[in-house]
């Protein structure tokens, strides 16, 4: 019976944009560049590019995070301590949790259904800030980071690792995320089952969902569904 739900984090039941925009702004100004904070989109892009890099295991996490605002400054042309900013930007971003809208409610109706764990790629104190922050510490059936796991999706030694601590067969899980390259194709690499929550329509290119859903609502029909 399908009734453990794999969920995602960031852009799937999290707003990691708004934390992390409203990060980025404060840290800007804080380091007087009030001009760049007007640049998020640009860091965004750098952002997403090195977490690509980081899923085909091509960069470490330490050198990510310090990496994403080196590169920014460069195509900015401002001389910055990268490492300092950074700082900055992650001590504001672990105080700053929201939830996409719907999420809560989505995230109920889940919960009614079995047991929900969430799988993220993120940093554990960000994680673990920002649901501290949001009251949800206790909500989930279990928290798995990949930096305390060893391996990050979409290696299956990751999804391998979370079916062993909860004790659970491949056949009675159900992986929800909006990342192809991290969520899908790790489904796709551990042989699990997925929804692929795809609010923009996106075109599946490099991995194949199972199912795809343009809703929270759509995602529980599917979930009826499939269980």
């Amino acid at each position: 019976m399908k009734n453990k739900y794999l969920l995602d984090a960031d852009e799937t039941v999290l707003d990691f944009v708004r934390s992390s925009r409203e990060s980025f702004g404060a840290a800007m100004r804080k380091f007087g560049h009030e001009s760049a904070a007007q640049h998020y989109a640009l860091f965004k892009e750098i952002n997403d590019g090195l977490w690509r890099e980081y899923e085909r295991g091509e960069i470490r996490k330490a050198e990510l995070v310090v990496a994403r605002f080196s590169r920014f400054f460069a195509r900015m042309s401002i001389e910055e301590d990268a490492a300092a900013v950074n700082r900055e930007y992650f001590a504001k971003l672990c105080r700053t949790g929201y939830l996409l809208e719907g999420a809560r409610s989505f995230m109920d109706e889940l919960k009614k259904r079995g047991k929900v764990y969430l799988i993220t790629n993120g940093t554990p104190d960000a994680q673990y800030g920002r649901l501290a922050s949001l009251g949800l510490t206790d909500f989930f059936d279990g928290v798995f980071v990949s930096d305390e796991i060893g391996f990050a999706k979409p290696d299956a030694r990751f999804f391998a690792y979370v079916l062993q601590h909860i004790q659970a067969e491949k056949q009675d899980c159900v992986i929800i995320g909006d990342s192809l390259t991290s969520d899908i194709k790790g489904a796709n690499n551990a042989g699990i089952e997925c929804v692929w929550y795809n609010v923009c329509g996106k075109e599946a290119a490099g991995a194949k969902p199972d199912h795809t859903a343009a809703s929270y609502a759509q995602v529980l029909e599917i979930i009826d569904k499939i269980s």
